[in-house]
């Protein structure tokens, strides 16, 4: 990894633990927005390299798994409330400090695999991919303990109920 590159990802991390630290309100249309900035940026700097051999798939195993486990962590644990008929989400420091260690072990496994021989790449743009995973995670948990408590929500969902007598099957894809 390039001293510029560690630059930027010092930047993106400081900017993520900034946004997580400010209540945010949660919007359904724009909740994966964040995730696919960094995987776009992911992409753009490098993205992601195929992995060679079964050590090298191993630890992109791992490393996803790590994002999505993170990401399912940091969903339940984010603290959300709700104010004048909106609902907001506000990182908390024990999720702050999971996504600070997601990325020391996501560096452990890079510089493990590097010292292996397995790569012979920084996998900066991988990184940020797999950060972009773990918020992608995150924002749908979010998205989704906030839909009982959000009363915009509620109001649709009875006046829909209220409006029709025939029986409908509720979306759970929203």
């Amino acid at each position: 990894m390039t001293v510029p590159e560690l630059l930027v990802l010092i930047a993106l991390m400081a900017y993520a633990v900034y946004r997580q630290s400010r209540r945010h309100e949660l919007v359904g249309s724009t909740r994966f927005k964040m995730a696919f900035i960094y995987i776009g940026v992911g992409l753009l700097i490098g993205g992601l390299r195929l992995p060679v051999g079964l050590l090298g798939y191993a630890f992109f195993a791992a490393s996803i798994a790590l994002s999505v486990v993170v990401g399912l962590i940091r969903g339940r644990h984010t603290r959300i409330s709700t104010d004048d008929g909106h609902v907001y989400a506000q990182g908390t420091i024990f999720t702050i400090s999971l996504f600070i260690g997601m990325i020391v072990i996501k560096f452990t496994l890079g510089t493990t695999a590097y010292l292996l021989g397995n790569s012979s790449h920084g996998g900066f743009g991988e990184i940020i991919i797999m950060i972009g995973v773990m918020i992608a995670v995150q924002a749908e948990i979010l998205w989704r303990r906030a839909q009982p408590l959000s009363p915009r929500q509620s109001a649709t969902s009875a006046s829909a109920t209220h409006s029709s007598p025939t029986t409908s099957v509720p979306d759970n894809n929203q």
